[in-house]
């Protein structure tokens, strides 16, 4: 028992180390990782057929393993990083192609694949064309993303790739389960009709409710554990297990009226995380959410490798002969193209005919008509039908699970081997990678100050280290030339342009609005804003970013502020309604306006260093925006006047109170500085913690 132990073990060892090997020879040779996997898993398998490698194949992905531990981990790692807000901006082109592309792929691939195949002479059932057509309708977004990523894909595009795929991941999921089910009783009547329906409809609408809500749960939970990063993060695996065991067990076992409550456990676990990503990421403490975004990532690129590397070697042991699917599978390659390109053609002209989002243009349509590769969703569905499945009026020798996982491996292996190499070539034919004006300009812009931020640190280092005169002028004389070079290129750019005016106002703004970014970032880090605060003037500066890149003015005009007042006044109804909401206190007020102030105030600091530096910009414009956030600072300045002179007492303390929290935090920082150094002991750096978090604990909680 402990030898056979000891082996699974190695094996697993050793997959890994595949995998990371894999991975860096994917990087290196600017190959897509998911593809590279795939080469890997067929050499692996005749390598198993030599007794010295056949320990490989002793860790088994058993369906409890992969639907219980990487799925969930799979799906929460994907809907985590999801911005809520940029999700609605593109709602109704997601939903049209996650669910009404899905189903007319389904649909085509269906019919067409039942008549093309009894046009050659296979007598394959309806329904089991309809299995498959719930199968291969969902796509992968993983591979593809990552060459969207290598080749500078448009940032739109990759966005609602994305979000088709996870969206439609969990449609699929829900069409496949109630079509096996029709296919399983195969009683046809109306009763049993509007049951299915019923069925399908409450595992799409179910989630809603049952995710968000434990999603909202584990936020209050983590929001109550500060700064313990093992702790949040271990609350943020257990709610991704959890959401998908509780799923599991409620459409099991719970029946309401006769009725079976049924849950999609995808789309649960979706909403759960992208209710954590969004609502509970401000609830993270701001230094355990880089450690949070980092161990989902590396947890997720684990789960990945392995239950793709894992499903290789699983098709290694399936007994079929693949010879007599030859025809059959080029018959649903085309199919599936056909249908894929008028899935998403069909949906893509109705929301440009109607007008209520961004047009997606034609080059966009045919990336995400082509760019639908499929990959483990596809064979872990397959692998849910029973090995005892059968279906009347089947007449050949191998069964119907072995005929779909045939097809179904042919439909893979053409979008890994055809499809995910000639993406890039498409993408660059299409340039559809070329940059906007607006990004050519902050490309230009960030590599001058890059240059400027490298000249600084050479003289720092001459000046400290002791750099030798030789080998400092050539090393200022390289970043020199490379620093004239890119100003040249920018004056070149910004005469080309017939809007270079208008383009260096944009840049210069977002340039502004990402120092207010960082500074508020700053500010919650040392206790100055709290959530609220910093949700609410995030938010504002978000949408004023994607104003600007879309050309439109930095604040809203008089019409969209009144009707964002009505929403807000609404919203704020149904709040107090339910007793959730509270009018501002003077310790909100007097925090929004002191974050506006000092964030002013460092903008304008930056903003005057950008005019020391020649970037060629006219220089009118910067001093502009200056005074714009003069008068903000002015406006924060004289509102914090007003409160002072309103109840003196209370705003001084206040203002202590934050410095003193400022400067606990700091302290804080020097002492874990001083340890990582090894200038003081173990003993000395928790006692000074202790007693420095204990000083914190005892200042008032700015909430």
């Amino acid at each position: 028992m402990e030898a056979t132990f000891l082996i699974t073990v190695l094996s697993f060892i050793s997959l890994l180390l595949i995998s990371g090997f894999t991975y860096i020879i994917a990087k290196k040779y600017n190959f897509p990782y998911t593809v590279l996997l795939a080469v890997v898993w067929i050499l692996l398998i005749p390598l198993l057929k030599i007794p010295f490698f056949a320990f490989l194949d002793d860790f088994k992905l058993t369906p409890d393993i992969l639907f219980y531990i990487f799925l969930p981990v799979l799906i929460f790692e994907s809907w985590y990083n999801i911005k809520y807000s940029r999700l609605m901006e593109n709602w109704k082109s997601i939903w049209m192609l996650s669910v009404v592309g899905l189903l007319i792929s389904a649909v085509i691939v269906a019919f067409g694949l039942y008549f093309l195949l009894w046009f050659i002479g296979w007598q394959i059932p309806l329904s089991i064309c309809f299995l498959f057509g719930a199968i291969i309708s969902a796509t992968d977004p993983v591979a593809v993303l990552a060459l969207f990523k290598e080749v500078w894909a448009p940032r739109r595009l990759s966005l609602i790739f994305e979000w088709e795929s996870l969206f439609n991941d969990g449609t699929a999921l829900a069409l496949f389960l109630v079509i096996l089910e029709i296919i399983d009783k195969w009683i046809l009547n109306f009763s049993t009709m509007f049951g299915w329906i019923l069925s399908f409809l409450s595992m799409i609408l179910w989630w809603i409710a049952f995710g968000a809500l434990t999603g909202y749960v584990f936020s209050l939970i983590i929001w109550k554990v500060k700064n313990v990063e093992s702790v949040e993060i271990s609350f943020t695996i257990i709610l991704a297990h959890l959401v998908f065991l509780l799923s599991e067990l409620i459409s099991e076992h719970v029946i309401i009226g006769g009725f079976h409550l049924k849950i999609s456990w995808v789309i649960a676990t979706s909403v759960a995380a992208i209710l954590i990503g969004n609502y509970g990421r401000y609830k993270i403490s701001p230094k355990v959410e880089k450690y949070m975004e980092k161990f989902w990532s590396f947890f997720a690129f684990i789960a990945n490798s392995l239950v793709f590397i894992l499903m290789g070697l699983i098709l290694s042991q399936i007994n079929i002969d693949f010879t007599l699917f030859i025809l059959p599978i080029a018959i649903v390659i085309l199919v599936v193209i056909i249908a894929r390109a008028v899935s998403v053609y069909i949906p893509v002209s109705i929301i440009n005919y109607f007008k209520r989002e961004e047009n997606i243009s034609k080059v966009r349509e045919k990336l995400l008509a082509w760019g639908s590769l499929r990959g483990w969703l596809w064979l872990m569905m397959v692998f849910l039908i029973p090995d005892d499945f059968k279906i009347n009026w089947w007449q050949y020798s191998f069964t119907p699970k072995d005929f779909l996982m045939a097809i179904t491996i042919g439909c893979i292996f053409f979008t890994l081997f055809i499809k995910a190499p000639t993406i890039g070539p498409m993408i660059r034919k299409l340039k559809a990678n070329k940059l906007k004006p607006l990004e050519e300009l902050e490309k230009y812009e960030s590599q001058i100050q890059i240059c400027y931020t490298l000249l600084e640190k050479i003289n720092d280092i001459h000046s400290k280290w002791h750099l030798n005169e030789e080998e400092y002028e050539w090393m200022k004389n390289k970043y020199t030339l490379l620093l004239r070079k890119n100003i040249w290129e920018l004056k070149e750019f910004l005469a080309s342009e017939k809007e270079s005016p208008k383009l260096i106002r944009q840049a210069v703004m977002i340039h502004a609005l990402w120092i207010e970014k960082q500074a508020l970032k700053i500010l919650y880090e040392y206790n100055e804003v709290n959530e609220d605060i910093l949700r609410y003037l995030l938010t504002k500066i978000e949408r004023q970013i994607d104003r600007i890149e879309k050309g439109l003015p930095q604040t809203r005009s008089e019409k969209e502020r009144m009707d964002d007042a009505q929403k807000t006044k609404l919203f704020t109804k149904i709040l107090k309604f339910f007793g959730k909401f509270n009018e501002e206190s003077i310790l909100d007020n007097f925090l929004r306006y002191r974050a506006q102030a000092v964030i002013s105030s460092k903008v304008i600091l930056s903003l005057k260093k950008l005019i020391e530096l020649d970037f060629g910009y006219d220089k009118r414009v910067i001093e502009e925006v200056i005074q714009t956030y003069k008068w903000f600072n002015l406006l924060a300045e004289s509102k914090l006047e007003k409160l002072y002179n309103y109840d003196k007492d209370i705003t001084c303390w206040l203002n202590t109170t934050l410095i003193n929290k400022h400067l606990m935090i700091l302290k804080e920082k020097m002492v874990n500085d001083l340890f990582e150094k090894e200038l003081i002991s173990p003993k000395i750096y928790h006692s000074s913690i202790e007693e420095i978090e204990e000083e914190i604990y005892k200042t008032v909680k700015l909430s």
